[in-house]
Formats: structure tokens, C-alpha cells, sequence
């Protein structure tokens, strides 16, 4: 199998900054084949403070990527946990589908990663890409000055990843169990439903536990979903992230992400188009609005590599469907 990367794009603007959120759009062409993965990468260099009390991947708020007109990945994180040392709600959601971030573990050499498993088949000579890019600001006084890159790991997959919309919906205090109805984006035959990202609005662990109601009666604590999601990407030790004050040598391991949870499927076929979830706060929670963004796979026929220029270098690649199925049953 031949894997190729490909630079779609680079600038030093598309950066967070102290003066306040950030917002950038990117479009661009890209050549035809298999792209396995996206990888946006962010190397630069800080002051002494770094970036945030927590690192540069937690400055981003949200991300909306489109390959020609098909968007296929969306997420905002609903909780800015950039002033506190925890694994951030979208490094959280990556490793789950299958995907990885990774940072330099440096307060004034920044080097952080993202690569998002994809697996969509480009075909034609017109491809064109689109990114929605958002940012927390960086903390008070400090700064970021850098390259920000975005390149296509053209590769093999055996289905493609989607990360689709999300359905919000109010769950009241402790004591009313809630049903929440997830709409399924409608991506063609073959597409299944490998699992939910659950999110609150606030950093703090409200849920006492979901019932997922085409798998039965079944009650799934955050202890339960929490042990059911490990074994993926990361050998079965969690979500990992970078920690300047737990850990100086390398990514630091945690058994959870605060006030986000990812609820496994198991390639549930719906044909209604919608997921139904019960949902109950634990005692003590007031009223709080949780966002549901479905995870699905769809076959793509297995094709491989990049379309245009030459590669000499092989590999073996993983399937993104088979990591969430492997996070999810592990």
C-alpha cells in the first residue's frame, strides 16, 4: 500500500492569539486519491508561560472540515478547559474515532499535531477542501508566533469516518430522567452508527448515566462508559495529553475527559434516522444543556493511495472504523 503526504496548506496567521476568539477559514485544492487522514500541525515558539495552563490543543474550540461539498467532520467543544491540566473534549473525541494529538512537552517550543482518520475516496481532477478553524484566546499577556500547517495523509481505509452534526438538548436537575433525540445524518446505504460523543456545557461530570434505547434497558454510568471506551489507540491507558506540571518527559494519561463522554454503538443500523437516549443528572446538577454528535462509518471500497505523483515509501495503515470498534468493545 502507498502512502504519500501532501501540503494543502500553511500561513503564520491561522494561530490563537491573546487579544480575544478566533475564527479562519480555509479552501483549497487538493489532488484525487484515498485520503486516509488529515493532520493539522502547529509549530512555533511561545514565551515563558506557554500558551495556556493547559496546552496549545485546548485552545481550540472547535473545527469544521469539508471535502467538495461533503462535510465530514464537525465538533465544538462546549467547555473552554484551557486554564486547568485535563485532556481537552476535542483531543478526547479524535482518540476515540481512532485518530491522534501530540505535543511537544515544552512551554516555549511548540509542536502540536492533530490527525483525524478520514478514509473518503477523491476522485476527478477538481477536489477542493474547506476548514472552519476556531480559538479560545491564548491566556493574558502571553504569545504564539508560528507556522500553522494542514496536510493529507494519502494512504488505504476501509470505511470513512464521519463525525456528523450535533442535536443539543436541555436536561433538567437531578431526579427527571430525559429522553434526548440524536439525529443521524443521512450519508447513503452502508453507513452505520459506531457510537455518540456526549458533551455538557459546564467542566464538571454531571451525568449519573444513559440509557441507549435500541440496545436495550441497560444504565451506563460514566465509570461504565468510561472502561467500555479505552483500548484503542492508546494501548487501553486512556485518553493521553501533555502536562507540563504532572509529567516533563511525555504525554500524561487520564482515565476520562470531564463532561464529555463517548457512548459506543456497535455499528447500529438506524433507519429512523435518529438515536434515542434517557438521560439523568446526578443530585446536585441544575439545569444544563448536553450536545450529542453521532460517529458513523460508511464503506468506501477499500481504495488506496494518492491519485497524482510518485511514492516509493509503504506501510501499513489502519482502519479509523475498526479503532472505534476496538475503543468501544476493548
Amino acid at each position: 500500500m502507498a502512502v504519500s503526504y501532501t501540503k494543502i496548506f500553511q500561513d503564520t496567521t491561522t494561530l490563537p492569539t491573546a487579544a480575544g476568539t478566533g475564527s479562519f477559514s480555509i479552501a483549497n485544492p487538493l489532488p484525487a486519491g484515498m485520503v486516509e487522514s488529515i493532520i493539522f500541525q502547529i509549530r512555533g515558539t511561545s514565551g515563558a508561560g506557554g500558551v495556556s495552563a493547559n496546552s496549545l490543543s485546548s485552545l481550540i474550540s472547535g473545527l469544521r472540515c469539508t471535502f467538495n461539498g461533503n462535510q465530514f467532520f464537525n465538533f465544538a467543544s462546549l467547555a473552554d478547559v484551557s486554564a486547568n491540566q485535563q485532556v481537552n473534549r476535542l483531543s478526547a473525541l479524535v482518540q476515540d474515532i481512532g485518530g491522534f494529538v501530540a505535543e511537544n512537552i515544552s512551554a516555549t517550543a511548540q509542536d502540536m499535531m492533530i490527525e483525524i482518520p478520514v478514509g473518503i475516496n477523491l476522485t476527478g481532477s477538481s477536489n477542493r477542501f474547506e476548514i472552519a478553524l476556531n480559538y479560545f484566546a491564548l491566556g493574558a499577556g502571553l504569545t504564539l508566533v508560528g507556522n500553522f500547517e494542514c496536510w493529507i495523509k494519502f494512504g488505504s481505509s476501509q470505511s470513512s469516518t464521519i463525525c456528523g452534526n450535533s442535536s443539543s438538548f436541555p436536561i433538567p436537575a437531578a431526579g427527571v430522567q430525559t429522553m434526548m433525540t440524536v439525529a443521524v445524518p443521512n450519508y447513503g446505504k452502508g453507513a452505520k452508527v459506531s457510537g455518540i460523543v456526549l458533551q455538557g456545557t459546564v467542566n464538571a461530570d454531571n451525568l449519573a448515566n444513559v440509557v441507549v434505547q435500541p440496545l436495550g434497558n441497560f444504565s451506563m454510568t460514566p465509570t461504565y462508559l468510561r472502561g467500555s471506551a479505552f483500548g484503542g489507540t492508546n494501548g487501553g491507558n486512556g485518553y493521553s495529553f501533555a502536562a507540563l506540571a504532572a509529567d516533563a518527559n511525555g504525554l500524561v494519561d487520564t482515565n476520562r475527559c470531564i463532561g464529555q463522554y463517548f457512548i459506543p454503538l456497535y455499528d447500529l443500523d438506524t433507519s429512523s434516522g435518529s438515536v434515542n437516549l434517557l438521560i439523568s443528572s446526578v443530585a446536585g446538577a441544575a439545569l444544563e444543556t448536553y450536545t450529542a454528535t453521532p460517529i458513523l462509518k460508511l464503506p468506501n471500497g477499500s481504495a488506496t493511495g494518492e491519485k497524482v505523483g510518485v511514492q516509493t515509501a509503504t506501510g501499513t495503515a489502519t482502519s479509523a472504523a475498526s479503532s472505534i470498534l476496538r475503543r468501544a468493545e476493548q
